[in-house]
């Protein structure tokens, strides 16, 4: 099965930036919408084809779609209730 190289972490991508700065979300804590820590923000998952983040690796492995995830100024709120909404991916281009 040939790898699929669609898919990349924005720290091994050299080339590429976030289009906001503000929506750079590596390192921030995520919480419930209660105030639970989850833990720590690792890295961005990009999809290179689409141009957007489509998803977070925690500190521990595990990932997290972005369309869960809501930015606050310092830190991250995860709402598994918005699966169902409109996605406003963080958009990415190469530099």
């Amino acid at each position: 099965m040939k790898h699929d190289d669609r898919f990349n972490e924005l720290d091994s991508l050299s080339k590429w930036q976030l289009e906001n700065e503000d929506q750079d979300i590596r390192g921030y804590p995520v919480r419930s919408s209660t105030g639970e820590e989850y833990g720590r923000i690792e890295d961005m998952l990009v999809d290179k084809d689409h141009k957007h983040v489509t998803a977070v690796r925690m500190h521990d492995g595990r990932l997290v779609s972005a369309d869960h995830l809501d930015i606050r100024s310092d830190h991250v709120i995860y709402d598994d209730n918005r699966a169902a909404s409109s996605t406003n991916y963080t958009r990415v281009r190469a530099r």
